[in-house]
Parts: structure tokens; sequence; C-alpha cells
């Protein structure tokens, strides 16, 4: 049921991904989308700060269906402004505030649930699958909303309503889906607990090479989805190409490799990953004018981000003592959302002033700088039978 949840809650968040193309129809330009993702980024961060006080005031199970509701509810206030006529510019803030809230809080409850639900052996294997739908559903909100928008006739705020309902069903099945596992008050924070001491101590341990690289992994993926759209009409290709090899490589390369990758040493196998991920990033740069190239990178950069997502997730938690790692999702939700919300402010005004040449150019160095922190950072962490103690709840 949770997986069900990530796809209905990512099908939303993939039509999103039309939310650029919507305000350039109505007058706005990237640089207003990077000013209005900056705000979600706030907000974002707010919840993710807050969230282990929410969980130990809460528990685990009364917040599980409240992303996909604010979710529900940012659809609801781009549909209001449309219908209102005037366009106003705060409701395109207050949208992408609760859509940015919504998400963030699901983000990090989800992955709690997933990981209470599992055991350290069939960790990474339920991360990879978790992945995937989530993949699946944001590729599919903007392929579907392609389809119907071309040959249903329907508009991008119909989009909007669909998005909405599904939403809501996620929240729905969220709720029901927590409700009745057993053992998902196992992730909620005990009062006794010394939350501030333990994040501090998190943030010094070994898991803190993992925070950094899922920052710029954030990066990159926000990059892609945000301005996918954009680049390929500027490019002269479909972005249909994009989300539809995107989707059969990470959903694909996970299903199809993902045991086999489990099963690797990760010291190796996550910089070679990360390493092929700058090749295929490479391939954005010279891929205008060239839907071949274009649909290979994308292809490409499914299957080494697909893989290599998932997995830097499970060495964070993986490196870290069961006490400490409700907090460690945390903090990892927290590094996702950096990147996710501040970067298109950044890729933005790359994208305005430079060019996308310069941004691809960008993206693919975040993918060196990756590679480059994964060698180093493994010289210190290695696989060991026993996780690291970090703190204490007391």
């Amino acid at each position: 049921m949770f997986i069900a949840e990530r796809y209905l809650i990512s099908f939303a968040m993939g039509v999103f991904a039309l939310f650029p193309v919507y305000l350039l129809s109505v007058g706005r330009d990237e640089i207003f989308f990077g000013s209005i993702s900056a705000a979600g980024m706030a907000v974002a961060i707010l919840i993710v700060l807050i969230s282990p006080t929410l969980i130990r005031q809460f528990g685990v199970r009364r917040l599980a269906p409240i992303g996909g509701l604010l979710y529900a509810a940012a659809c609801a206030t781009v549909l209001l402004n449309e219908l209102s006529g005037v366009r106003a510019t705060f409701p395109y803030f207050l949208s992408y505030m609760l859509k940015s809230g919504g998400w963030a809080l699901h983000f990090t409850i989800g992955s709690i649930c997933i990981s209470a639900l599992s055991s350290d052996a069939d960790r990474p294997s339920s991360f990879m699958a978790y992945s995937a739908f989530s993949t699946l559903g944001l590729t599919c909100g903007p392929l579907l909303s392609s389809l119907l928008t071309r040959y249903a006739g329907l508009g991008t705020l119909d989009m909007f309503i669909l998005a909405m309902l599904a939403a809501t069903a996620g929240a729905a099945l969220s709720s029901w889906a927590a409700r009745h596992a057993a053992n998902i008050g196992e992730a909620d924070i005990p009062n006794n607990a010394s939350i501030a001491r333990d994040l501090f101590d998190l943030l010094f341990s070994k898991s803190a090479l993992f925070f950094v690289l899922v920052l710029l992994s954030a990066s990159i993926y926000t990059s892609l989805i945000n301005f996918q759209v954009t680049f390929a009409n500027n490019s002269g290709l479909p972005y249909e190409i994009f989300f539809g090899f995107w989707a059969i490589g990470s959903v694909g390369s996970r299903f199809a490799i993902g045991p086999r990758v489990i099963r690797s040493a990760a010291d190796r196998t996550l910089p070679l990953l990360l390493g092929g991920m700058v090749v295929s990033l490479l391939g954005f740069h010279y891929s205008p004018g060239h839907p071949v190239i274009y649909a290979m990178a994308s292809l490409a950069t499914g299957i080494t981000y697909g893989l290599s997502y998932p997995l830097i997730q499970a060495e964070a938690i993986r490196v870290t003592a069961p006490q400490s790692r409700t907090l460690v999702q945390i903090i990892f939700s927290l590094c996702y959302f950096l990147g996710l919300y501040f970067f298109p402010f950044a890729a933005g005004l790359v994208s305005v002033h430079l060019g996308y040449d310069t941004l691809t150019l960008l993206i693919a160095g975040l993918a060196l700088l990756q590679t480059a922190i994964a060698l180093l950072g493994y010289r210190t962490i290695r696989r060991k039978p026993t996780p690291t103690v970090v703190g204490s709840k007391g």
C-alpha cells in the first residue's frame, strides 16, 4: 500500500513538471519558477526540521496521510487561481509551498515506514522497489498529460485536477496502510530522546558522506525534471523521449539488475554508477537536434541514477545504529530537499543568462564531483558487518 501511495503522489509530482510550461504560457519565466521553487524549499526544509517533533507528538501513523492531502491542496490552489481570472502572484507561491511541504512530509515519513517494515537484509531491495514506483509515477504524470492534452483535447489545468485526485487517493491508501502495519510504531521517537544531540552527532558520523551525495543527486535530478520540458522545446526535441526512456532505464534497471547491485560491494559499485552518470549526463549536452543521442542519454541516466539513489539511501541507514535510523532519514530528507528546491534557482539563472549548453555541463560536473566524493569517502568508510552506533535515544 505504501508503494501504491508513492506511485500516486509521484504521479501528481510528475504533473507538476509541467508547471514551468504553464508559467511560461501566462507570461512568467524560468527565474520566476526558480523563485517559487526557493520558497518551496524553505517550507520543505521547515517541515523536515520539525518532523522529529511532529513524529514524537503525533506518531508516524497519524502523519502518514498528511503529505498527500497537502499535495492535493497545492493542486486546488493552482486551479482556484486560474478560475479566478486574476492569476495573482501569491497563489503560485502558495501552491508550490503546499506542494513542497506535502512532498517533504510524504518523502520523509514514507521512507521511515518502508525502513521500519524492512529488515537489514531486504531494506536495499525495498528501497529499490519504492524508488522504482516513485520514478514510474513521476514519468507517467507528464507522459499521460501529453497524451491527454494532445489527443483528448484536455488542457494543462485538467491535469492538475487529475493530480489532485491522485494525491487524495494516495493519502487514503497511506492512512489505511499505516493503521494496519503492526510495527510502524517502532519508528516513533520516544519522549526521552535527545534529538538535538543525536542530530548533531549524525552530521559528523559515517552517514555524513551519504548526506553530501544525496544533496548532489537531488540537484541533478531537479535540473533534469524541472527544466526538461523547456530544454527539449528549446533544443527541437520532444520531451516525451526523456520521460519515456528515463522511466524505462530507472524502473527497468531496478528490477532487472537491482538485486545484483544490492549483492555487490557498495564501495565499488556506487562510485562506478556515479561515474557512469557523468558520461550519460554529458549526452544531454550533445543531444540538441539528435533525438537518438537524447534517448540514449535519458536511458543511461535513468539506469545510473535509478540504481545509485536507493543505494545511497540504504548505505546511509546501514552504517547507523538502529536507534538512530529515523533521525538519519530525516537528515537524508533535509539534504535531498536542499538540492531539490534550492538548485532550480541556480539552474534558472544559468539557463536564462548562459544557456542550456552551460546547464548541461554544470549537472555533469555535479556528477563528477559525486564520483570523486564517493571514491575518497569510501577510503574511510569500509563495509563492516555491524553498524556504527551514533547517539542514543535514552
